[in-house]
């Protein structure tokens, strides 16, 4: 009985495996037939095409806003990168900082 017990969990876990493995091939399918659809549909004009994200940086006193549409977080003014998305902010923030590296011995 024991033997019979534990060959039919093997069995459930192996089908439970395999249907899980299945549904994750099925939503990655759709999901690129998706974005190949939504790509045609963008050439041909039925869709308009997504933003860059390169829009002007709006100032606020002190503040830098990030320039990419899906983020738009508030980042102090000396802020090189974004602290949302981690975007490298335009800008007079975006200036290239020398720092010197010290030998290691």
């Amino acid at each position: 009985m024991d033997i019979g017990a534990a060959i039919l969990i093997f069995i459930g876990v192996i089908a439970i495996t395999a249907l899980l493995f299945g549904g994750w091939i099925i939503y990655l399918l759709a999901r690129a037939l998706g974005a190949v659809l939504g790509g045609i549909l963008r050439l041909i004009g039925v869709f308009p095409a997504r933003s860059s994200g390169t829009g002007p940086i709006v100032r606020v006193v002190g503040r830098v806003t990030c320039d990419r549409e899906r983020c738009r977080a508030s980042n102090p003014s000396d802020a090189r990168f974004c602290r949302r998305c981690g975007r490298m902010l335009a800008g007079e923030s975006a200036r290239r900082i020398s720092a010197r590296r010290a030998a290691v011995l």
